[in-house]
């Protein structure tokens, strides 16, 4: 009876968006596929290493530097199936699965609305499509240099997705297999449990100790990658200095990173001259010694874990609260991450659509964040010039702007009824 219920004609948008996507589709799936370079290479090579029993953190194309000491171990298993193919085939496949897991979080983000404000679906796809403008440099640097975090939060949606449902190995198997890769969405265990979904945290953390296991079982060393990589991640977790060279190799200081950490040693700390000369236009920030700045780092964090999880527990029992709650963790995880490159920030889609739909429920005054933080954080180097995208860093507006889509999600989630007019 589902085709017969329908009598009304398809819409314009229905009958031309699908097109569209299907183009952007395309076009990026070939923008991946005839680069030349990228994180993609490394990628393969990780997972060619896992196949074949190898040194996973070995150097490789840089004499001297480990190749992805930040990875556990099991992210081999994400891209070792595209390692068995020719490495241009590899990249033209890897840039569809990113592109499916982008109609994937479609898909996701078009089922919060049919849950928030049907009265929406009619324009669903140029909530996306606002969703996606907003989001297009993070898309491109993810999709370009092959990062994976699209797949990542595909994942992790579709886990959410199936644990609503009642189905908790399902999605104990996706989340396991997001946190055994990329643990960036760690805090989504909290959330599940908070949520009621306590079958769902339990296979998932299963899952994700069986495809380290297996991850392990295939590189034949014992616990010894595993044990190289936890001393690298709690060291880098620790370190005081954020300037100085980290252990393990992980990545020094770079002005690329927008995770909360690094605002906080600029604004607070003091900045070595190194740094501080790659910035036109350069001011110090308070100059405090590094450990007090881990100290304020550490009680920011804390609070900001507190403030989170305290509005989760709040509203948990409301099905309407539970999409802003996840995309407010979803940025929590970006800002306490020690690592936030652009193309991690992706996980703000769900953020950037319910933003999208505020706008369409009447929340006009909104129109200046997406203003600014479109022409602050998401036009490029192409369209500002190094300079400018090296002041824009520095500044640490990305972390800003995560930092207000963050409250304002928390803000709506407390609010019966979610987003809407104020």
């Amino acid at each position: 009876m589902g085709d017969l219920e329908r009598s009304e004609p398809r819409t314009w948008s229905e009958r031309v968006f699908p097109w569209v996507w299907a183009a952007l589709g395309v076009l990026l799936v070939i923008r991946t596929g005839i680069r030349d370079r990228g994180v993609i290479t490394d990628h393969l090579e990780f997972g060619r290493r896992v196949l074949q029993g190898l040194d996973l953190y070995a150097p490789f194309a840089e004499a001297g530097k480990p190749l992805h000491p930040p990875y556990p171990p099991s992210f081999g298993l994400l891209t070792a199936p595209f390692s068995l193919l020719p490495e241009t085939v590899a990249r033209f496949a890897w840039g569809l699965t990113q592109v499916l897991a982008l109609w994937w979080i479609g898909v996701r983000l078009r089922g919060w609305l049919a849950a928030l404000a049907p009265q929406h679906l009619p324009r669903v796809h140029w909530l996306l499509l606002g969703a996606a403008a907003i989001g297009s440099r993070y898309i491109l640097r993810d999709t370009h240099g092959g990062g994976g975090n699209l797949i990542n939060l595909a994942l992790v949606l579709g886990a959410l997705h199936h644990a609503e449902r009642g189905r908790p190995m399902a999605a104990g198997a996706l989340l396991g297999f997001s946190l055994a890769t990329k643990p960036t969405g760690i805090l989504l265990l909290p959330l599940l449990l908070l949520f009621g979904r306590r079958a769902a945290a339990a296979a998932t953390v299963l899952w994700g100790l069986s495809f380290l296991g297996l991850a392990l079982g295939l590189l034949g060393q014992g616990l010894a990658p595993l044990e190289r990589w936890l001393g690298g991640t709690l060291a880098y977790a620790r370190q005081v200095d954020l300037f100085a060279t980290p252990a393990e190799g992980f990545p020094p200081f770079t002005w690329m990173n927008q995770s909360l950490r690094c605002a906080l040693a600029r604004y607070f700390g003091e900045v070595p001259p190194a740094f501080a000369g790659q910035v036109p236009g350069w001011f110090p920030g308070l100059g405090l010694p590094a450990a007090d700045v881990a100290w304020l780092r550490l009680a920011a964090s804390a609070a900001l874990l507190l403030a989170t999880f305290a509005v989760v527990w709040r509203r948990r029992a409301d099905p309407r609260a539970r999409p802003a709650l996840i995309a407010a963790v979803l940025a929590l995880g970006l800002l306490l991450s020690p690592i936030s490159w652009k193309a991690h920030h992706v996980a703000l889609l769900p953020a950037f659509f319910l933003l999208a739909l505020r706008l369409a429920e009447g929340r006009r005054r909104l129109w200046w964040f997406v203003g600014a933080y479109v022409l602050l954080c998401v036009l490029g180097e192409e369209v500002q010039g190094k300079d400018v995208k090296n002041l824009q860093q520095s500044l640490y507006l990305t972390t800003a702007g995560t930092l207000f889509l963050w409250a304002i999600d928390l803000r709506d989630a407390r609010r019966p009824g979610g987003p809407g007019p104020d």
